[in-house]
């Protein structure tokens, strides 16, 4: 990615990411944040990011607020500089499997709860709902296992300033 914006390719890369991930409920502004920061070799401060989407710093703030709590971006800083930079957490893929293994707890505990109830003890879809959600936290447990062990395999996958996918700790970036 060059400095001064984002080539033609890329630019298509970012725009999909955007509409990819405004279908899954997140705001396409988000996607495109995404998208670039996949894309950067460096921290991006939230103006090079408004710059290169060419969208407002608002914009940008409220969105990496949202990704931020999705695991998928962290704050970088780099020494002397007082700006907010940002990067792509690769370990964020990890956060994304647990977030949908605490959904399906929840459902699953919510449906639980109703059984136990006198009136909704014998409703066969709720049994199988809290079937449901035993075999896809079951099924998201060890897909989560096995990420993680194919993540730290890979020698790429670790560099330097890239923590394991365990780490949610914020980090220092330099030049």
């Amino acid at each position: 990615m060059r400095r001064e914006g984002v080539s033609a390719e890329e630019e298509r890369f970012i725009e999909s990411m955007g509409l990819f991930f405004e279908r899954q409920g997140v705001p396409r502004i988000g996607g495109r944040i995404l998208g670039l920061l996949l894309l950067a070799e460096t921290p991006l401060a939230l103006g090079e990011l408004a710059r290169l989407l060419r969208v407002s710093p608002a914009s940008i703030s409220t969105n990496i607020r949202q990704l931020q709590a999705s695991g998928l971006v962290d704050p970088a800083s780099i020494p002397g500089d007082r700006r907010h930079y940002f990067i792509f957490n690769s370990a964020g893929w990890d956060h994304r499997l647990e977030l949908a293994v605490s959904a399906m707890d929840a459902l699953g505990q919510m449906c639980q709860d109703a059984l136990a109830m006198p009136g909704l003890r014998d409703r066969h879809k709720l049994r199988e709902a809290v079937e449901f959600c035993d075999f896809y936290r079951e099924e998201l447990g060890g897909a989560a296992e096995r990420w993680r062990a194919r993540f730290t395999r890979k020698p790429s996958a670790q560099t330097p300033n890239t923590p394991s996918p365990s780490t949610r700790q914020r980090r220092n970036v330099t030049r």
